[in-house]
């Protein structure tokens, strides 16, 4: 094996997720996604397309469980993955992202970020 051909390789996984977040499955496939999501953000890719649009965000709906929960994750590991879905999902931490969505598709954003929210909070009563 070439050295880094796995993390290479994982690279491409996640790129390929984030092209197509309706293709999500798993949670590590849509922590990838994510991941390359905020690299985008950060590097100002959306500009050039006119925007962010719904299909742009790797949603995680379609998962089990929104915060990556399994069975066997303690009460510390549960506390933890729903503190970074908490933060990852804060409306505060959208304002920014919604400034950039195009706004023929805000309000849908604004529904699915909102969907997610309820979701979690969901989980939280359900695990907790």
């Amino acid at each position: 094996r070439t050295p880094g051909a796995h993390a290479a390789a994982a690279a491409a996984a996640a790129a390929k997720a984030a092209a197509r977040p309706e293709e999500i499955r798993t949670f590590p496939a849509f922590d990838a996604a994510w991941r390359a999501f905020e690299k985008r953000l950060q590097s100002d890719a959306f500009t050039a397309c006119g925007g962010i649009g719904l299909a742009d965000v790797p949603w995680p709906t379609k998962l089990p469980t929104v915060c990556g929960i399994e069975a066997a994750d303690s009460p510390k590991e549960r506390k933890q993955k729903f503190r970074v879905a908490v933060l990852r999902w804060h409306p505060d931490k959208w304002a920014p992202v919604l400034a950039r969505v195009k706004a023929e598709e805000k309000q849908q954003v604004v529904e699915q970020v909102q969907a997610v929210t309820r979701r979690i909070l969901e989980e939280r009563k359900k695990f907790s």
